[in-house]
């Protein structure tokens, strides 16, 4: 379970240790409120002007949904997504030895799974 932002580098520096598939060019952390849990997935296509590219799993980590505390996941959805994107950002201007291949992606978002995208990058 996610507690912290150090829980949350943890796991992502975890799954992003995977092998990626070359053709992956973007990532997308889906929030689910009900368990309040995220997930990573990564696409081989990205488009700036539809959003359904966050839609696509051409990689999905052995592990790929953790659950999320109440005291990250906030009050709200809003403050939850809010979190959640404050995190990511966090992590890719780190130093973490797997941030790099967030920052080479054409994106990087957030966003509830059946909700807009706020991107990180």
């Amino acid at each position: 379970m996610l507690q912290s932002e150090k829980d949350f580098i943890d796991w992502i520096d975890r799954l992003l240790n995977e092998e990626l598939p070359t053709k992956i060019v973007a990532f997308n952390i889906n929030i689910y409120e009900f368990p309040f849990s995220i997930e990573i997935v990564g696409s081989s296509e990205f488009d700036l002007e539809d959003e359904d590219w966050a839609c696509n799993e051409d990689w999905v980590p052995e592990n790929r949904v953790i659950s999320v505390s109440n005291s990250i996941f906030g009050s709200s959805w809003e403050e939850a997504q809010e979190n959640i994107l404050a995190m990511a950002k966090h992590y890719i201007q780190s130093s973490s030895k797997n941030a790099h291949k967030l920052k080479a992606a054409k994106a990087f978002a957030v966003g509830f799974v059946d909700g807009n995208l706020s991107y990180v990058q």
